[in-house]
């Protein structure tokens, strides 16, 4: 039997067979390639399906611990409440199913985005959790704006400036905002400003028509955390920076000082500062629930608190679910913005 050589080939039988096994190799390397990351559609879905997998997580996580919290149907029925009438708040909201089948219907609703109706509160939870999401988002947006305004220019002045002082001050801002609780921080602040002084409103809850002064100090809250996060990375990266051989040599072409440090030495700084935010806003948004509960803020917040108080389960996971949401998403955006703009992050993923 005669061996029929491919168009292109030597002729050689065991070369051709050879050069077919290099190229299917070298075509498998490729595919493999592109899969770990070299295209961004195959990881945007990577992350899509990690961010799936973290939501099931913590439905899950949130379903059984919700169950062993306590009865709902007790604290519904009443204290006076009979075994009898118990059983029956028990069997009209669906508790008295096995928990397997429970926990069935529970993801059964969250595919669809049905958390059932509130126990307390007339209405479908999801829609009351999302009435309340714009005071959030709002709050959060208003306290990292004043963060950014607040942070980077301290750090840059601190990178620049060979003050011990400042120095120091910097320091300790840093390691307060890091340290101390916000929730600490809210309550003797309401007490100081808001009860002792008269000079800030105590409460909030009109959201942003509680007028300037009732914002004060629910945003320093907010801020705090992040203001101490971006104050210390600009800090450092400016620092580092401003030791490279490219800044060295703008300085010895006449480059203006400010436009060396905003055009040139802040730039290596922005993909640590893109990082951090990430995480800064996820932080927010669980630092934000206590925050909004402490101020009576029109948000999220006072309603998760209370419907855990109140073993609300339809409230607390319609709640967690748009939060638990939010975070991922927030992540999700930052590091395809951070992919897109540093190539390295590229061939670390690959």
């Amino acid at each position: 039997m005669t061996m029929t050589a491919p168009p292109g080939s030597t002729g050689d039988p065991l070369a051709t067979l050879a050069e077919e096994n290099v190229t299917a190799a070298q075509r498998r390397a490729v595919r493999r390639a592109r899969f770990r990351g070299g295209s961004g559609w195959v990881f945007a879905a990577r992350t899509v399906g990690r961010l799936i997998l973290v939501i099931f997580g913590v439905l899950t996580l949130l379903f059984f611990l919700l169950r062993v919290s306590g009865d709902p149907a007790s604290s519904l029925a009443g204290p006076d409440a009979t075994a009898a009438e118990v059983e029956a708040v028990r069997v009209r909201l669906g508790l008295d199913a096995p928990l397997w089948g429970q926990y069935i219907d529970f993801l059964r609703g969250a595919v669809v985005l049905d958390f059932g109706n509130s126990y307390r509160m007339s209405g479908d939870s999801l829609s009351l959790v999302l009435e309340k999401l714009p005071a959030t988002i709002g709050l959060i947006a208003v306290s990292y704006l004043f963060a950014i305004l607040v942070a980077l220019p301290l750090g840059m002045i601190a990178a620049l400036t060979r003050s011990r002082i400042y120095a120091r001050f910097v320091d300790t801002v840093v390691v307060v905002g890091q340290s101390v609780p916000v929730f600490a921080v809210a309550v003797v602040l309401v007490y100081l400003l808001g009860v002792e002084a008269g000079l800030v409103p105590t409460l909030a809850d009109e959201g942003f028509s509680s007028g300037f002064a009732a914002l004060i100090v629910p945003v320093f809250c907010l801020a705090m955390h992040p203001i101490a996060q971006l104050l210390e990375l600009t800090r450092a990266g400016l620092q580092e920076s401003m030791r490279e051989d490219f800044i060295r040599t703008a300085e010895s072409k006449g480059v203006a000082p400010w436009r060396v440090v905003s055009r040139h030495a802040m730039r290596p700084v922005g993909t640590a500062l893109l990082n951090v935010t990430g995480l800064d806003l996820a932080a927010m948004l669980s630092g934000g629930v206590v925050v909004e509960s402490i101020f009576a803020w029109p948000g999220i917040g006072p309603v998760l608190v209370s419907s855990v108080s109140n073993r609300d389960y339809p409230m607390v996971a319609a709640a967690t679910f748009v939060v638990a949401v939010l975070v991922v998403l927030i992540n999700f955006v930052v590091d395809l913005i951070c992919r897109r703009l540093d190539p390295r992050t590229r061939k670390a993923d690959a």
